[in-house]
């Protein structure tokens, strides 16, 4: 256990001021050793949070204002089709409540209940959770809801139907868990930025580049001459000059130097797709459901 650890468990104290419990002192641990990045981040968050709550499920979802994109991943496997369904009537009567729009501003640093807002009668009689919840045999739910920088990040656990509401203790607990999950986010934004490699960075800076341009740019950011390009790509220095007069017009410039700095230092681009994408190959969606979100709080 590292002593950045160490002393994070020791300083870990419940919202009401009282020493934790070993169990979540433990998890706060678990979650900083792990170093995910943020393909790795939900796994290492399931697996803490279903403890903590105990809870069946487990649900992770992101959203990325520039873009309007978003993924939502679930720590169980679930029939596609299905999903697609839930997800549509969860668009659809997600503004019927905050408590459903997971608005950060709502949310605050508190964990919340559904019980928190709603009876046993009133919440059965609700669309939303006739139409997501029910079908999948979902009944309890409480979340937290964070934002970092571009990002709205909420993580919710869940309770089968037949199961107790989640207690005040609980809420607690998750309420704790809370500030060490967006640390931990933060530090996986981090963690994915300095993955990238020069070639990644200018992929991204530059996506209208055709790959041999990403490749000649690439190597006139390591420092090497036209000549030296021809020679290492075995074409004639005309060629070299060619694609180099094409990559200084279309992310213009004139200056091998902006290349280097670009391909050797760490983003925000402008045009940066949101970072969970960056997993597989810069530009893969990593397997979650995906897509393009409703307007969130």
């Amino acid at each position: 256990m590292s002593d950045d650890a160490m002393r994070v468990a020791d300083r870990a104290i419940t919202p009401k001021g009282k020493m934790d419990d070993a169990e979540l002192a433990q998890e706060i641990v678990a979650l900083y050793e792990s170093e995910p990045d943020l393909v790795q981040l939900p796994a290492a968050l399931f697996a803490g949070v279903g403890r903590l709550i105990d809870a069946e499920v487990v649900a992770y979802s992101e959203f990325h204002s520039s873009s309007g994109e978003f993924r939502a991943v679930m720590s169980v496997e679930d029939e596609s089709s299905r999903r697609t369904t839930a997800m549509a009537a969860f668009a659809r009567h997600m503004r019927s409540h905050p408590f459903w729009s997971f608005d950060p501003e709502f949310f605050g640093a508190r964990a919340l209940r559904e019980s928190d807002f709603f009876s046993d009668e009133e919440y059965l009689a609700l669309p939303i959770a006739r139409e997501v919840f029910l079908p999948s045999n979902a009944r309890r739910v409480m979340s937290i809801v964070m934002r970092h920088e571009d990002y709205v990040l909420t993580l919710s656990g869940h309770r089968v139907i037949g199961r107790p509401a989640f207690s005040d203790a609980e809420r607690d607990r998750l309420e704790a868990y809370r500030p060490h999950v967006l640390r931990s986010y933060r530090q996986a934004h981090e963690r994915t930025l300095a993955a990238l490699t020069p070639a990644d960075r200018l992929r991204i800076a530059f996506p209208e580049l055709t790959p041999r341009q990403l490749e000649v740019a690439s190597w006139i950011a390591s420092g090497k001459s036209n000549e030296d390009i021809a020679t290492i790509l075995e074409v004639g220095i005309d060629t070299v000059k060619a694609h180099v007069k094409a990559i200084h017009t279309k992310i213009g410039t004139n200056g091998r130097l902006t290349i280097a700095v670009i391909a050797h230092t760490i983003p925000p681009f402008a045009r940066m797709p949101p970072l969970w994408r960056l997993g597989e190959n810069v530009w893969g969606s990593g397997g979650a459901s995906a897509g393009r979100a409703p307007r969130r709080g």
